[in-house]
């Protein structure tokens, strides 16, 4: 097992980001998650989230990092998206039992989840453009999503890639 985790590091791309991340994204994209087990996460502001998911198959907790696209201070749901599709492990796990935390800042919380329709998650691609034109350019630039200010590229982006909200259980 673990040298099959190692011949997969070396055959995996130094810069690929297309489809799947390359080592350095992967080192890039770990910085976030870095600073959150160090207890510095409150230092990405409200930009990025931390989560717990549990695999699958093993029951084994992970932990993973997403930007927040959305963020309803009234209501504290936030909103994730999946940049590498439907079928990323998160995703996949996230389908099978709910996260047990996330983590936005300071605030850790137990959520209540929901994947969001394609309605739902087009208006929140709408907003997310509006306030963030820079953000979203330089986000598909480099992962090559495309233009996404055009309203089909945004649609077949929202078909394509899972939204998740977390909201603070009520209970």
């Amino acid at each position: 097992m673990a040298t099959d985790r190692k011949v997969q590091h070396r055959q995996r791309r130094l810069l690929g980001l297309r489809r799947t991340p390359g080592r350095l994204a992967l080192a890039a994209f770990r910085i976030p998650l870095w600073l959150y087990r160090h207890d510095r996460g409150w230092m990405l502001g409200r930009t990025f989230l931390m989560f717990e998911h549990v695999g699958r198959k093993t029951g084994r907790s992970h932990h993973a990092i997403a930007m927040v696209l959305t963020d309803n201070r009234a209501t504290g749901e936030v909103v994730i998206c999946s940049a590498w599709g439907p079928h990323a492990d998160w995703v996949l796990n996230l389908r099978a039992r709910p996260a047990p935390q996330v983590q936005v800042g300071r605030e850790r919380f137990v959520p209540d989840q929901r994947f969001l329709t394609d309605q739902e998650a087009s208006d929140v691609g709408v907003a997310f453009r509006r306030h963030h034109p820079r953000r979203l350019w330089l986000l598909g630039t480099i992962l090559g999503w495309g233009d996404l200010n055009d309203d089909v590229a945004l649609d077949k982006f929202v078909e394509a890639h899972p939204f998740i909200a977390f909201r603070p259980n009520a209970c």
